[in-house]
């Protein structure tokens, strides 16, 4: 009876102890997926509203990582990042010091084209991500569904030292504190090829837990990221548009789809795209004051994208060009009654690359696209990267 009394104790002391490690370890996965889950918020949330650098606003970009471990994102130098690769700026994304579940900070890797810079411009819908992040399958997590990641942020867990070398961390000194690879993993998948996480470009890798593999990896694909940067230029787009007929008693004329890649206004033309100029070929006044689109709206050349419309009524001086301006005001799912109107295209899909002089690379709709009329639908896609429609009072 002893015996058994002992083995039961024994056996009690195991179960509670595996219990406890799996807990332990379950509760650690969860604080790793909060900070991941709030930086990556934060990145979002500052690349819409563009708290990164306000002395060049660029609505879409991302900080540079911290090299130095001091919480801000790097400076550019020479129009570039110093490094693609760091740990997350937290202190410049305004959150708190963000740790992993073995409290380690965090680390994020940067698309290049997403730097705060001039160099990177034109940054709009068209821009993709160049990071890609791979399963242990092999298989890309993106390109299956036709985008790249824009940034990858990490938990690295903490320091591993079984395996080959390559799994050794050492983070003693404070060079070995700013190095990646003493904090972010490499494993070798199907191919055979072996991905390392502390590579600056990539390629990258979210693989299972192990013994010599343990960071936990959360990626920002363009189509998360520029549908909320559309939603901020469509409302500067909407209020200029407003401002601009306040002040002229009309819209400014369209640039004709299919005739020009120019984007300057053409007289007659009541759809088309938002001209980039007005009064170079048109006796409408130019932009101006309020009336006016924001300076980085023309830099990164978000005109090129958005597709407008206005009634007959509320066009400037001169005649429509026939097919154009077909009716007093332009109808929407059936109701007429709609002034104006434009779309935000969302991200091109897969591999396209869009053409200026094809609406279907930028609209889903045919009623929107192929009628050449004044009849529009609301897109019947609800997918959170397609074209949406905004209407002007």
């Amino acid at each position: 009876m002893i015996m058994i009394v002992i083995m039961v104790i024994g056996f009690i002391s195991i179960l509670v102890g595996t219990l406890s490690s799996s807990a332990l370890a379950s509760a650690r996965q969860e604080k790793s997926s909060a900070a991941l889950t709030q930086a990556k918020e934060a990145l979002l949330g500052g690349a819409v509203s563009d708290i990164i650098n306000p002395t060049n606003i660029m609505p879409g970009s991302l900080p540079c990582p911290d090299t130095n471990d001091d919480g801000d994102a790097e400076p550019i130098a020479s129009g570039v990042c110093p490094s693609y690769i760091g740990r997350l700026p937290w202190r410049t994304l305004k959150l708190p010091d963000l740790r992993d579940g073995s409290g380690e900070r965090l680390w994020y890797a940067l698309s290049a084209n997403f730097r705060n810079h001039s160099a990177a411009r034109p940054l709009n819908s068209n821009t993709k991500g160049t990071l890609l992040v791979y399963g242990t399958d092999g298989v890309s997590m993106q390109t299956q569904a036709g985008y790249s990641a824009v940034a990858v942020i990490f938990a690295p867990g903490n320091a591993l030292s079984t395996g080959s070398p390559l799994y050794t961390q050492m983070r003693n000194t404070v060079a070995q504190k700013n190095d990646a690879a003493n904090y972010l993993d490499s494993i070798v998948i199907p191919g055979p090829i072996t991905r390392n996480n502390a590579s600056a470009g990539g390629p990258f890798i979210a693989g299972a837990k192990s013994d010599t593999f343990n960071d936990q990896p959360l990626f920002i694909t363009t189509k998360e990221l520029m549908p909320l940067v559309e939603q901020r230029v469509a409302t500067e787009v909407k209020q200029a548009l407003i401002n601009y007929y306040a002040a002229n008693n009309y819209y400014p004329w369209a640039d004709n789809v299919s005739a020009s890649t120019d984007y300057d206004a053409n007289d007659g033309y009541n759809r088309g795209w938002l001209p980039n100029n007005i009064a170079t070929t048109s006796s409408a006044a130019e932009w101006s004051g309020t009336a006016r689109p924001p300076q980085w709206f023309f830099y990164n050349q978000w005109y090129t994208l958005i597709y407008y419309s206005f009634a007959k009524h509320k066009k400037p001086p001169g005649a429509c060009n026939p097919p154009f301006c077909t009716a007093n005001t332009l109808s929407v799912n059936g109701t007429s009654g709609v002034g104006a109107l434009f779309f935000m295209p969302g991200t091109p899909v897969g591999a396209l690359i869009r053409t200026p002089t094809d609406l279907t690379h930028y609209l889903e709709d045919s009623e929107n696209y192929g009628d050449n009329d004044d009849v529009y639908i609301t897109p019947t896609s609800d997918a959170q990267d397609r074209d949406r429609l905004y209407l002007l009072p």
